[in-house]
């Protein structure tokens, strides 16, 4: 296993201890940085290279999230960071040089809320608290962040209001040349890089579990109603424009076909290619441009197929719009979407709090009844027989009518109708009125 460590210069007196570390079939290779810009071009070059890539401290980190957010994304990555330990071991050895040290003469650049302020605030009370540069790790993100840094400290320093100036930046120094303080630099020690690749290990783990997941896309197009030939039409299209995207792009989908929609199955990893990284859906743009009808795209994930395939059905009855859509609802049940490459954003999954009501009155899950209500909106009407309950539900017609009479038991359905077959031959068809929203107040 290899992994990348990208540092500048400056920090290479304590990064190169990392050699040290026992740490079985693990090797190391430290790549060098000059500035930021500079970051940014060796990341690119050398990521694709290594099993994970360690960065010498937040700034870096926090630069490649934010501007090489794709490329960050697809690997496992960890910045080694400042503990309690290597914090409380500088303290120390200041106070014993300096018997008059006060933390409230001291700024203290890398405590914030993400690591609990190295606990300092849990016995240091307030009013001794040292200056801090932030609340947050986030402003080690700023494109200037070692300007920032550094002016917070001289600022402190020229109002009198500090005497101490502790830093994990390593080149601080450099922007104290003509200031007779010279910082206190904090290194992480070879316990704390430990700590960091032993992090990084199990995010190389978990990682390789995600891509192993299985991802099924539920695709489905409205049913036409009394148009058995549109319905064929539209099944036979939509099966060759997926089979026209996976020569095109190279991919190699399962497809799956059914009456009313399309399933395919994929891996994790061609599931983030299809999807620019979740942001754009290309399957989506491809059938938009090559079938004549919307189609409802869902995406999930599982570790079971069972489970990635009910999500990905479930993502799809969000598609609402009059076009081609693609959403996609992941194992915390959010739902994300929609995927056009404009506005996707994460929203807490809701449930009609009606149809849990009819769930444990029925005993039917709120999932069927949720493709029910769906359904009803759908169409835009209440009434339905079984074969139809059936195509829309992907289940047989005899599930079809065991659900249809156990709604009619509780009233939420209603026989109006008993239809005849046009050849006069076979049972009659019960045509049943849905009364699912009887519940629902806001309608």
């Amino acid at each position: 296993m290899k992994l990348c460590v990208f540092s500048t210069n400056y920090s290479y007196s304590w990064l190169q201890n990392i050699h040290q570390l026992q740490i079985e079939n693990v090797e190391y290779d430290i790549v060098f940085y000059e500035d930021l810009p500079h970051l940014t071009e060796v990341f690119r070059e050398n990521y694709l290279k290594y099993t994970a890539v360690l960065f010498s401290g937040q700034i870096p980190y926090l630069h490649i999230k934010k501007y090489c957010p794709i490329e960050f994304a697809t690997m496992p990555s960890q910045f080694i960071d400042i503990t309690e330990r290597d914090l409380y071991f500088t303290l120390t050895k200041v106070q014993y040089e300096n018997p008059g040290f006060r933390f409230r003469d001291a700024l203290i650049d890398f405590l914030y809320e993400e690591n609990n302020y190295l606990s300092l605030k849990e016995w240091l009370p307030e009013e001794d608290f040292p200056y801090t540069l932030s609340t947050s790790i986030q402003v080690f993100g700023e494109p200037n962040a070692y300007e920032l840094v550094a002016k917070r400290h001289l600022e402190l320093l020229e109002e009198g209001k500090i005497k101490y100036c502790f830093t994990r930046l390593t080149n601080l120094y450099t922007y104290f040349s003509h200031n007779d303080v010279i910082p206190i630099l904090v290194t992480p020690s070879l316990k704390s890089m430990e700590a960091a690749v032993q992090k990084l290990l199990k995010e190389v783990e978990v990682h390789s579990l995600t891509k192993s997941q299985v991802v099924c896309g539920h695709l489905q197009f409205n049913f036409v109603e009394n148009d058995f030939l549109e319905n064929e039409y539209r099944q036979v299209a939509l099966y060759k424009a997926i089979l026209d995207f996976n020569r095109t792009f190279g991919y190699s989908l399962l497809i799956y076909r059914s009456s009313l929609h399309n399933e395919i199955i994929t891996n994790f990893s061609d599931y983030i290619r299809i999807t620019n990284d979740e942001t754009k859906c290309s399957l989506a743009s491809f059938i938009h441009e090559h079938v004549p009808f919307k189609v409802k795209i869902g995406w999930g994930i599982g570790k079971t197929l069972a489970i990635a395939q009910a999500q990905a059905e479930k993502a799809s009855s969000y598609c609402q719009k009059p076009f081609t859509e693609s959403y996609r609802i992941n194992k915390e049940d959010k739902l994300l979407g929609p995927l056009d490459g404009t506005n996707v954003s994460t929203i807490v999954e809701q449930t009609h709090s009606f149809l849990e009501e009819i769930a444990k009155e029925t005993n039917i899950s709120v999932f069927q009844l949720e493709k029910l209500y769906d359904m009803m909106r759908t169409y835009d009407k209440n009434t339905f027989t079984a074969e139809e309950v059936s195509v829309h539900l992907s289940v047989s017609t005899r599930t079809a009518n065991r659900l249809l009479k156990k709604l009619t038991e509780y009233s939420y359905a209603v026989i109006i109708e008993t239809l005849a077959t046009p050849s006069g031959k076979g049972r009659p068809k019960n045509l049943f009125d849905l009364r699912l929203e009887q519940l629902d107040e806001t309608d």
